[in-house]
């Protein structure tokens, strides 16, 4: 049916749906709404918060207010609705992100609008000098450049600071703690933990975006703990930095691991006495045996293993490795990380490597006496083992393989030579002072009386009461560790004892007969020659296994932390390898990883 006229003259003059004045309202509104989704969307990365969940509470919010706007029935209801919802959402965040920004960097703020004003909307920021010190690499492998933009600028600048200093120091492991309004920092420095000046809360957050960003880490995650990977170097000399990240009730943590020359460390590089290397170097191409390394907790343990196995020709022979967690990686080692993700034991997988044939299998710990027995019975079948073993001494370390093998005679029949370590710091011959010791003292320790023995300077002062701080030693006083060694080599004297003790007593009663160097007269013999002092053998070699505190120091948290000394407005770069550069003639670097196992 065609409508007749009546009906057309019934319909409105014009022939929108909507009113124009009222949806161009709506549009700008929506406009400035998708402008400020882009910046949230920008922002919540640079300020480290929550991305997800604001883009979550942006985009629903304005899609409810634009629905709002558009279908409820009066405008002067459904604009109102739209308008306000967007600007409650836009306030809580800026309330929020401002913040965990520091002052300057806060937004629609009285300084905001005055720096606006003194700069104007379209002037150019004059942008703060950045310079490169540290040229850093991201887990993409790609040279990370000097960022364009403010907010990240900034955050490059600070992690530039911390590198260096860091870095300038010998710093082998850099932690950031969080509190409540300031960061705790603390430097490993060949391994006494050094205090560093706390940082501002933001500062620190920013220092852990930028490198969470560069090193491939979940930007979203701040509970679970994340690991990764970058390269920092100065000039040529290069660093790879493991960085990793875990979550407190505080915030989250960072934690940076820096490799100097630990790499490149060889048997002789690890300070054994010139007759123990030649025992063990007796021993490099004795196949098949087994080879059990020892050391308490934080003693170089695992440097050390990794230095047996690239002693050997990586080359010509089938090396094999299987671990809990990689430290380093080892050119022409097969090294397999153990998951249960890939629903085998341990001790399964072991036993898949010695029947691919290898000539040597390297594990730096094992945890399970099944694996225990199947090390074992390949050191007695056809490969050469190394085992790496938490223990205080040569005997604490036998005691805890024969209990965990479960069967002296094995035991007996594969090993062939057991060691315990310690690492002490290595004075640093630039700075060091000579002195005579006391002679009773002397004499109570089995000493040369009238030996001249050296010892860390004492503070000195220019004439404007300034610190004077050796460039070599940023005034530690010591430069690099290098390793104490007790090494027991198995004869068969020692394998009949082991098969016949009925206690592992009898095992103590016959290493003490057969006499031998321990570890502190090993490491008393290091003083002698000039290499430490007689304070830094007390304070690393213990009985127990424990390290001492530097004296006269101790951390807020109750652990041993000295304070750091002040840094020269100028420093040199740091030297090539920091504080584990191969020892050489006249040279006081050396000797093992300062932060290992």
């Amino acid at each position: 049916m065609i409508p007749g006229p009546e009906l057309l003259a019934q319909l409105p003059e014009s022939y929108l749906y909507f009113h124009p004045v009222k949806l161009a309202a709506i549009a700008v509104v929506f406009a400035l709404w998708a402008v400020f989704a882009q910046w949230v969307d920008k922002d919540t990365v640079a300020v480290n918060t929550f991305r997800v969940l604001w883009n979550l509470i942006v985009l629903s919010t304005g899609a409810v207010a634009t629905l709002a706007a558009l279908f409820v029935p009066m405008f002067a209801a459904g604009f109102p609705i739209m308008v306000g919802l967007n600007l409650a959402v836009g306030v809580v965040y800026v309330l929020h992100r401002n913040k965990l920004v520091r002052e300057e960097d806060r937004v629609f703020t009285l300084g905001h609008f005055r720096r606006l004003r003194e700069q104007g909307f379209r002037g150019k920021k004059k942008k703060k000098e950045v310079v490169e010190r540290v040229r850093l690499t991201g887990a993409d492998r790609k040279f990370v450049p000097i960022p364009e933009d403010d907010i990240e600028r900034e955050q490059y600048r600070l992690v530039q600071d911390l590198m260096f200093d860091a870095l300038w120091r010998r710093a082998a492991i850099i932690e950031v703690l969080p509190g409540k309004d300031a960061a705790r920092v603390t430097y490993t420095i060949d391994g006494v933990v050094m205090e560093r000046e706390p940082l501002a809360r933001p500062d620190a957050d920013a220092i852990l975006l930028f490198l969470k960003r560069i090193a491939g880490l979940n930007l979203e995650e701040h509970r679970k703990p994340q690991r990764g990977q970058i390269m920092a170097a100065i000039g040529e000399h290069k660093h790879k930095v493991l960085v990793r990240t875990d979550g407190s009730t505080a915030g989250e943590k960072l934690s940076l691991r820096i490799f100097y020359n630990e790499a490149d460390l060889k048997v002789p590089d690890l300070g054994f006495s010139p007759k123990q290397l030649e025992a063990v170097m007796a021993l490099r191409e004795v196949t098949p045996g087994l080879i059990l390394l020892s050391a308490p907790p934080k003693c170089g343990l695992t440097t050390t293993i990794y230095s047996f196995t690239r002693t050997h020709d990586r080359f010509l022979q089938n090396v094999q490795m299987i671990e809990f967690e990689k430290e380093m990686d080892v050119e022409n080692v097969t090294q397999r990380i153990f998951s249960t993700a890939e629903g085998k034991t341990f001790a399964e997988q072991l036993l898949k490597i010695v029947r691919s044939d290898p000539d040597i299998i390297v594990l730096p710990e094992v945890r399970d006496r099944e694996s225990a027995a199947i090390a074992c019975q390949a050191a007695v079948q056809k490969q050469k083992v190394y085992v790496g073993l938490v223990a205080v001494d040569v005997f604490d370390a036998l005691r805890k393989w024969v209990t965990l093998v479960g069967d002296k005679n094995l035991v007996a029949k594969s090993l062939l030579a057991v060691g315990n370590q310690r690492l002490v710091r290595v004075l640093c011959t630039q700075c060091r002072q000579a002195y005579k010791p006391d002679a009773a003292m002397m004499r109570k320790l089995n000493l040369p009386a009238d030996k001249v023995l050296y010892r860390p300077p004492e503070p000195q002062f220019d004439k404007h009461g300034r610190p004077i701080i050796c460039q070599n030693c940023q005034g530690t006083g010591y430069v690099g560790r290098t390793g104490v060694f007790e090494w027991l080599t198995v004869d068969d004297g020692l394998r009949e004892v082991l098969r016949r003790c009925t206690s592992l007593a009898d095992v103590q009663s016959y290493l003490h007969k057969k006499g031998g160097l321990g570890l502190q007269a090993q490491a008393l013999q290091k003083v002698l020659e000039g290499i430490t002092s007689i304070q830094e053998v007390a304070r690393a070699v213990r009985a127990d296994g424990t390290i001492g505190e530097v004296p006269g120091t101790r951390s807020a948290a109750g652990r041993p932390a000295a304070t750091a000394p002040p840094r020269p407005a100028t420093p040199r770069a740091p030297a090539a390898g920091g504080a584990l550069a191969k020892p050489a003639p006249g040279s006081d670097r050396g000797g093992p990883s300062r932060a290992g196992r």
